[in-house]
This record gives structure tokens, C-alpha cells and sequence, in this order.
């Protein structure tokens, strides 16, 4: 492969954020009263470019200080030296396009949703501005760039009005972002001291901020769970599947940590599981229906 095609696909950090997008992109929809076709296909197209946008400008930024990171030089494509920041900041930009160009196909609410997603995942990095410097402000802003922004234009490709399915998943998933702004802001603490960046955990603590992910888990775990077992927004055989999937992703990690004191590391190792099995359990749910019509068809 192409070092600067490795680069850029590196860029993207596409791994972290997949499998989220799917899940937060599909409440929206089921939300909204959505069903699959070619709204649903661009809808997580755009938030997939957008959210990509917002980690690849983000990593451009901070490469200078990436670069004195040892946990996050070699993560970084442009601290590593892979490629350079001008190809960095136009293959962002590029994606930025992209995505806004998939918001418009949806219409002109979840347009103008997706083009204020781009502007504030660029201005969380930028600069001049940063955001994800500004403690507290991080995490609202975060809940959005990476939960809110996405559920939003998936919604409103299906409807143009607020109804009762909105609020619980709504708040499960901005909820559940900032519990996993404030997991990697603690992930990453040591190494942030000392590179002398300023975010949430590194005002409140490390204490501190374990009890505000905890709550913030708790808020939505809660919204979750009313939204799924008194909304009933997903099918219950839906909900069987993924507990399903997610028992068999999580067995491996939780023998490797299972004697681990570290809370981090041990509820790290359910996130990634539980966002597949998520994932691929509700893809199925839209999937299914239409395929088994399109083989009768057939």
C-alpha cells in the first residue's frame, strides 16, 4: 500500500469510533421511525466522514505535542512522520466535504445538523480555539461531537418533529459519551500531565474523576434500560442477540484483566465488545427484514 494512503487511512483512526457510530446512527433512526433504505445508508455514511473528520483534524492539531507523548507519537500518522500536515489537513478537509455533501441528501435539518457537527469537531481541536482544553466544556461538547451529532441527522431524515421515542435514547447515548470522554482522558492522564494538557480529569483528579465517569455511566445505563425495557424501541429478540454476541466477545478480555485492580482497564475491556454486539444486532434488525424481502422478490 501507498505509505501516504497508509497514512491517511491511519489518520482516520477509523477502529475507535465504527462500531459506536453504527449503534448511535441506528437509535436515531429507530427513534425517528426508521427503516432501511437509502436514508439509513447515507445518514451513517455522513456520520462516519464527520466523526472521521473530527479525530483526523484533531490528531493534525496535536501532533507537535503528540510527538512528546511516547503513548501517542507512534498512534499519531504526522508525529510519527508518516505523512505531513499539509496532507493531513487536506485529506481532512476533504472528508469535511464529503460528509457535508451526505447531510444534504437528508434534507435541510439533518444538513444543517451535520455542517454544526463539522464546525465544532474542528473548532474541539483547533487551536485557536480548542475546546477539549476548556474542562468541563469538553465534555458536553464531546457527548455531542461523538453521540448527539450522530443520532440527530439520523432522526430527522425520518421525521421533522420531536416525539416521546426521542428523549431516553437521546440522553443514554450523550450520556454514555461523556463517560467515555472522561475514560480517556484518564487513560491518557499521566502521559497529559506531563505534555501540560488541560481537560476535565486533570482539574478534578483522578478520584474525582473515576466518581463523575461512574455517574455519568449510571445516568446512562438507566436511560438505556427505560429505553429499552419500558419504550421498548428495540425488538426484544434484537436485545437477546446482542447479549448474545456481547457474551462471546467479552469472555477473552475479561480473563486477561480478571486479576487486574485497575478499574480502567477492567471496564475498558467491555467497551469495545459491547459496541460490536450492539452494532451488529441492530444492523441485523434493519437489515434482515429488507433482505428476506428482496429474496422473495428475487
Amino acid at each position: 500500500m501507498n505509505p501516504t494512503l497508509k497514512g491517511i487511512i491511519k489518520l482516520t483512526r477509523f477502529d475507535e469510533y465504527v462500531w459506536f457510530v453504527i449503534v448511535t446512527t441506528l437509535l436515531g433512526a429507530a427513534a425517528g421511525g426508521g427503516s432501511f433504505g437509502w436514508q439509513l445508508i447515507v445518514a451513517l455514511l455522513a456520520n462516519w466522514l464527520a466523526v472521521a473528520f473530527a479525530f483526523m483534524i484533531n490528531d493534525v492539531e496535536d501532533a507537535d505535542d503528540d510527538a512528546l507523548n511516547p503513548a501517542k507519537i507512534n498512534r499519531n500518522p504526522i508525529s510519527r512522520q508518516m505523512i505531513s500536515p499539509r496532507v493531513g489537513y487536506i485529506a481532512s478537509y476533504v472528508t469535511a466535504i464529503l460528509s457535508a455533501l451526505c447531510y444534504a441528501l437528508l434534507g435541510p435539518i439533518p444538513f444543517i445538523i451535520g455542517v454544526i457537527s463539522l464546525i465544532v469537531g474542528f473548532l474541539y481541536s483547533w487551536r485557536r480555539v480548542r475546546i477539549k482544553s476548556m474542562p468541563f466544556v469538553d465534555l458536553i461538547i464531546h457527548c455531542m461531537m461523538l453521540a448527539g451529532f450522530q443520532f440527530l441527522p439520523a432522526y430527522f431524515a425520518y421525521t421533522s418533529v420531536i416525539n416521546s421515542n426521542f428523549w431516553w435514547p437521546f440522553l443514554a447515548i450523550t450520556s454514555i459519551s461523556m463517560y467515555g470522554e472522561l475514560f480517556n482522558e484518564l487513560r491518557d492522564l499521566e502521559g497529559d500531565l506531563q505534555a501540560g494538557v488541560k481537560h476535565t480529569a486533570s482539574v478534578l483528579g483522578e478520584r474525582n474523576s473515576k466518581l463523575l465517569a461512574n455517574i455519568l455511566l449510571g445516568i446512562g445505563i438507566v436511560a438505556l434500560l427505560i429505553t429499552l425495557f419500558v419504550m421498548w424501541l428495540v425488538p426484544a429478540w434484537v436485545l437477546i442477540l446482542i447479549a448474545v454476541i456481547a457474551a462471546i466477545l467479552i469472555v477473552p478480555p475479561m480473563l486477561r484483566v480478571k486479576r487486574s485492580q485497575n478499574m480502567v482497564q477492567f471496564q475498558g475491556s467491555f467497551q469495545v465488545p459491547v459496541q460490536i454486539a450492539a452494532a451488529l444486532g441492530m444492523a441485523i434488525w434493519f437489515v434482515g427484514p429488507w433482505l428476506v424481502t428482496a429474496l422473495r422478490i428475487g
